[in-house]
């Protein structure tokens, strides 16, 4: 893994300010775009050119949003044409509504992204960039001036953070902890059971923290993997009604299809078919309200799998771990040189 940089602190960069930072790196992508010889060698008496290019963005989703001149999850899809709702008193927007899916589920234009892009550049004013936005939700980004960027199907929707660390969480905590399908009694006789189903060491385990707090206490998303694709149905099935087995069935099942890693086209077919019955059951018996961006997002995942293959090639868990290695190496540093500052 080569890190090119890191964006300065203490807070997240904001909005197109980004492009400051990403304006140097498009400047040697363009480069070597076009084509860099490389020195003569004992290999290559004559030389050699190479050429280097971005095939795919693998961020979370307000990442890639940024990176690629979308706004937020919030308001619309990246990916299609579908756009958030809010229903009556419930100002929370959500992506429900799946009678009319064949209007939405379409792939956006590049072509007319890049000309909403565009748009954002010539906007003279503030006031006027914000109106812009607000009606195409489109920035500018310097990634548009890579010739074959597509800003549509290059940002993946990042299989860990939309299953397991979203999905996953969300099904367990909002829909059946909070509406106290699960009390408290349940989820300590949940613990007790996890503590007592015995796995292999590289599968990784549950911690003794489900009872804990609120319940799964800062479950990392390789422990809500764990959790959903070998505790849930042992530990979970005779306490929940049938609605909700249904919509755990149909969600394990999928992740067991997509996390395989070798995948055909059958598999992403059913594992499509079975996203989309784990949304529609979500909004018959909760309500559209609980149809969150990562549940939308997730209807998109077989996409990327045509794109770039099995989750496993383009999913951020290797990036997270890295993530943390460098938090940890920054903080020895700062804990470190502290004394002398």
């Amino acid at each position: 893994m080569l890190t090119l940089g890191l964006l300065p602190g203490p807070t997240e960069v904001k909005l197109h300010h980004i492009n400051h930072y990403l304006a140097p790196i498009v400047d040697v992508l363009l480069e070597f775009w076009h084509g860099f010889d490389l020195p003569v060698s004992s290999k290559h008496p004559t030389g050699k050119r190479i050429r280097l290019a971005v095939i795919c963005c693998s961020n979370d989703i307000p990442a890639a949003r940024k990176l690629c001149g979308h706004i937020s999850a919030l308001v619309g899809c990246h990916r299609c044409y579908k756009r958030a709702e809010r229903n009556g008193d419930n100002k929370r927007p959500n992506f429900g509504g799946f009678d009319n899916i064949g209007e939405w589920f379409r792939e956006r234009s590049v072509d007319e992204h890049r000309r909403n892009a565009e748009g954002w550049l010539s906007c003279i004013s503030n006031e006027e960039r914000k109106q812009h936005v607000s009606d195409t939700h489109v920035r500018w980004s310097e990634m548009l001036r890579l010739p074959y960027f597509n800003p549509i199907r290059h940002p993946i929707v990042d299989p860990m953070h939309c299953l397991f660390l979203g999905i996953t969480r969300w099904i367990v905590k909002r829909l059946w902890i909070e509406n106290r399908k699960l009390t408290k009694s349940d989820l300590e006789l949940i613990e007790k059971r996890a503590k007592r189903i015995k796995i292999p060491a590289d599968l990784g385990r549950v911690p003794d923290n489900i009872a804990t707090g609120d319940g799964f206490s800062a479950f990392t998303a390789d422990q809500w993997r764990s959790f959903i694709m070998i505790y849930a149905t042992p530990i979970l099935w005779d306490l929940l009604d049938e609605s909700d087995r249904k919509i755990l069935a149909n969600f394990v099942r999928a992740c067991f299809l997509l996390v395989s890693r070798i995948i055909d086209r059958n598999s992403l077919n059913e594992a499509h078919s079975r996203l989309l019955t784990v949304a529609k059951l979500i909004e018959e018996h909760y309500g559209s309200e609980y149809i969150t961006p990562n549940i939308h997002l997730s209807l998109h995942l077989t996409e990327c799998c045509h794109d770039y293959g099995p989750l496993y090639s383009f999913w951020c868990f290797s990036f997270e771990r890295m993530n943390g290695i460098l938090g940890e190496f920054l903080r020895l540093i700062n804990f470190f040189l502290r004394p002398y500052y």
